[in-house]
């Protein structure tokens, strides 16, 4: 059984301001198209491409997973929805709801350089550089955050807690 930190980790102020600058440093990489990393990052994905704002800017959806309903990753990536997306000579921002182990995202690079982008840059809503097993570093950072399960802002536990505003730790019973 899990419960919810007394507050916020980062609160829906604390987002909207950090999105404001964050979306100031991505248009300068101009990106054509943002490869948005279901399900965790739907929202940031949203609010982030608003702010962007580009008439040319494309939005396509790709899964990865290693989570399922653990917080945990089990190490396996799973990933789908590549097949008939374009990237060949694009400039391409892969967005993610967090950078924990860095497998997932290196994997994805891998991948999508495979593909014949121009250049790929990485944008993540929340880094735990503490867990990292790959050296692998995201090219925009919305918080760095300290090793905790969390959720809220499109980030889940067993698809639960994702339509929270904000965003809040997750523990166990015994505080862990």
């Amino acid at each position: 059984m899990y419960k919810m930190s007394e507050k916020p980790l980062i609160t829906a102020t604390q987002i909207a301001e950090r999105l404001d600058t964050l979306a100031q440093e991505i248009k300068a990489f101009h990106p054509e198209i943002i490869l948005s990393v279901l399900t965790g990052s739907y929202i940031f994905t949203a609010d982030l491409s608003r702010r962007l704002s580009s008439p040319d800017l494309q939005i396509k959806f790709i899964k990865a997973s290693s989570y399922g309903c653990s917080t945990e990753s089990s190490g396996k990536l799973e990933v789908s929805g590549l097949e008939g997306i374009d990237i060949c000579g694009k400039r391409v921002l892969v967005i993610d709801d967090i950078l924990d182990t860095g497998c997932t995202m290196e994997s994805l690079a891998k991948i999508l350089n495979g593909m014949g982008a121009s250049l790929i840059k990485t944008c993540v809503l929340l880094n735990k550089e503490s867990r990292r097993t790959v050296d692998f570093h995201a090219d925009f950072v919305g918080f760095e955050i300290e090793n905790e399960f969390v959720v809220g802002y499109g980030l889940d536990y067993a698809n639960n807690y994702r339509t929270f505003p904000d965003i809040w730790t997750l523990r166990d019973e015994n505080g862990k």
